[in-house]
């Protein structure tokens, strides 16, 4: 409790800061988790050697700097995501396409968004929460500290968007949908139950991806789209909306979270240091049998 009355000022006075401070805040944060701290820095090289074997050691090393560099861009963001206003989410998020969401709700049709940890996913939400038609949910999952778990899901959800627990999705996913929903899933964790995930080879590995994003989209004949987010600058992002699939019940079994993977996968080789690659993503094994 005393850490938390501590750091919430500390929290609210970075986040009133103005972004072109914390971004070169940012470059120093990254400088000591990569140089100082070397937070997880084997397992980033590691990841990174075995998702690019056709890339240089100097290229590598290169990506590894910018790795670090995204992360402390996401540390600030989640920081500034405190006091950001819709206004500057407005200036620093360009969706050029983002009509495409709003033309579904027109048609009266549901729409997924299989999205990756890459650029400002955060951002991303803000953007959506105060620019579309639809209800908006995302699944999230909770902070062990009751106090920092209010203040987070608070700043998530402060634009509107409506936050479903992780431990109460299955619940969730039952009930009938009595509005037009468009449903944000991170598609791109590491399966807590490998066993029932979808695997598939993945920058030269073999991946389990969750199925919750497809299974959904087919009980609720979801529209599917990958948010296809780019840094144009530092602070600056462009998001293109990717269309997955209209249909998702006449795609075949896992087509769609295939689909996901590959879309995922060519967005990183075009942007390979905007990815958390410090995550242990290949920690599990296929149980073969």
């Amino acid at each position: 409790m005393i850490t938390y009355y501590l750091l919430v000022p500390v929290l609210y006075f970075f986040s009133l800061l103005p972004s072109s401070v914390l971004y070169v805040m940012a470059d120093g944060v990254a400088f000591c988790l990569r140089v100082v701290f070397r937070y997880r820095k084997q397992v980033v090289y590691t990841n990174l050697k075995k998702s690019f074997p056709e890339k240089s050691e100097d290229e590598l090393q290169e990506i590894v700097r910018q790795s670090y560099r995204h992360l402390a861009y996401r540390v600030v963001e989640n920081i500034k995501c405190v006091t950001i206003s819709k206004e500057e989410i407005d200036k620093r998020v360009n969706a050029p396409n983002l009509q495409m969401l709003n033309n579904y709700y027109d048609k009266g049709r549901h729409v997924v968004l299989m999205v990756g940890h890459i650029a400002a996913w955060e951002f991303g939400g803000y953007k959506l929460s105060t620019n579309c038609k639809h209800w908006i949910f995302g699944i999230v999952s909770m902070v062990s500290n009751k106090r920092f778990n209010d203040l987070v899901q608070r700043t998530r959800g402060k634009m509107g968007m409506h936050l479903v627990p992780m431990q109460e999705s299955k619940h969730f996913f039952k009930q009938e949908l009595k509005q037009l929903s468009l449903g944000i899933f991170i598609s791109d964790q590491s399966p807590s139950s490998p066993e029932r995930a979808y695997w598939t080879n993945f920058l030269n590995q073999d991946t389990a991806f969750f199925t919750g994003g497809e299974r959904y989209a087919r009980q609720h004949n979801c529209v599917v789209v990958y948010p296809k987010i780019v840094q144009t600058k530092p602070g600056y992002y462009n998001a293109e909306l990717i269309l997955i699939t209209e249909n998702p019940n006449e795609e075949p079994e896992n087509a769609i979270t295939e689909k996901f993977v590959r879309i995922l996968e060519n967005h990183l080789k075009e942007h390979p240091a905007d990815w958390l690659w410090s995550h242990k993503r290949w920690k599990h094994k296929r149980i073969t049998t």
